[in-house]
């Protein structure tokens, strides 16, 4: 079951995207259903690859390094759970940016959305 990227759109928090200490970051809240990640998010910003090894995410219960997740080691992604993506050793410059956000769901299969937010 392929899910449309308008709809996926929706688990992106508006004006999320900003540097922090250590690179930047953005937000997801899942606002359509229970899901598992069950390999690592891949992400491009400004059609740059992000490395894999430089994603973390955060959320209230747990930080998970992305590079850890896989059919073995899923993340649990739940309804109306909030997770911070942290992306280390890249800033961002003040502006619009394009992410492009791809994941494989066990409940859905692949998923690939973008958006685009600004770092003020």
């Amino acid at each position: 079951m392929s899910v449309p990227a308008i709809i996926l759109r929706r688990l992106y928090v508006k004006k999320s995207l900003k540097n922090n200490e250590t690179g930047f970051q953005f937000s997801l809240k899942n606002v359509l259903a229970d899901a598992s990640l069950s390999k690592p998010l891949e992400i491009t910003i400004d059609d740059k690859p992000v490395p894999l090894d430089k994603i973390t995410l955060e959320s209230d219960s747990k930080t998970i390094l992305n590079k850890d997740i896989s059919d073995t080691n899923p993340v649990d992604f739940a309804l109306n759970t909030l997770v911070t993506i942290r992306i280390e050793g890249i800033r961002l410059e003040p502006g619009e940016h394009k992410i492009v956000i791809s994941a494989v769901s066990k409940e859905y299969g692949p998923i690939k959305f973008d958006i685009k937010d600004v770092v003020s």
